[in-house]
């Protein structure tokens, strides 16, 4: 294996999504604004569903479903290079709204399941689903970028995501715990650790805020909201990138070039 030709070819790939999701996001900026409307829409519906207990939580757990599936079709439209808008909002619920509640209802009996298999108290027991989620955090990550761009449905998803990082995981999460990193140790915007844990498809509107009681701290939110939007386009687009070629067919190119 030609390892500086690999690790070229990588550093390529990552230069271009970046620069592409600079020229692509700065076209359609407000969506990054989207998550301020999710937000509030999540929080009432579970505060109004809340007494209904079981039920309430199914209604709730839908209109998160819908939610997410709003700001991934608008992600998924900045990634294809189409000019958005916001009167699009009223259909964005529904392309990816399936697919987003499979994963979601699949997340709920993984939860379930570990809840049972979890005695309080019992710290091995503990250890142990604490194992488990991060493992689901590993095999899950790709999965927003799977449902509006993968091949799969259903289920099937989740075996569509274990294929791409078998071949492609180092490439992918290397980026992503670099941020992570850099937000521990220079930076403390928790936002920069979201592309390791979006597998459990969430947008958090707020994050920890080193500013708060500051005249600036109404400014943290927006600006997590704007890495967000920036994150995911990135995202999409790196996916896209690895998904269609090979390392092989990427070092090749880096050849070329």
């Amino acid at each position: 294996m030609d390892w500086g030709g690999l690790i070229a070819a990588t550093l390529r790939i990552y230069q271009q999504a970046a620069q592409d999701a600079w020229e692509k996001g700065r076209r359609s900026w407000w969506i990054s604004l989207l998550p301020f409307l999710y937000g509030p829409i999540v929080l009432l519906s579970a505060m109004l569903t809340a007494p209904l207990g079981f039920l309430g939580g199914f209604i709730s757990g839908i209109v998160l479903a819908m939610c997410v599936s709003s700001y991934l079709y608008f992600i998924a439209g900045v990634v294809n290079g189409s000019r958005m808008s916001i009167r699009e909002l009223g259909e964005s619920w529904r392309p990816h709204l399936g697919a987003v509640i499979n994963i979601l209802f699949l997340l709920f009996l993984l939860q379930y399941l570990l809840a049972l298999l979890t005695p309080p108290g019992d710290e091995t027991a503990m250890m142990l689903a604490a194992l488990i989620e991060l493992i689901l955090l590993v095999i899950l990550n790709p999965i927003p970028e799977i449902i509006y761009q993968g091949r799969s449905e259903g289920f099937a998803m989740v075996q569509e995501s274990l294929d791409f990082l078998r071949g492609n995981g180092a490439e992918w999460f290397l980026p992503f715990i670099v941020l992570a990193l850099f937000s521990i140790f220079f930076l403390p915007i928790s936002i920069l650790a979201g592309p390791l844990q979006f597998g459990r498809l969430t947008f958090p509107t707020t994050v920890g805020n080193p500013s708060a009681g500051s005249s600036l701290g109404f400014l943290w939110p927006i600006l997590s909201a704007f890495l967000l939007f920036a994150l995911m386009v990135f995202r999409g687009l790196l996916f896209r990138a690895l998904a269609n070629s090979s390392r092989r067919q990427r070092m090749f190119r880096s050849r070329l070039s």
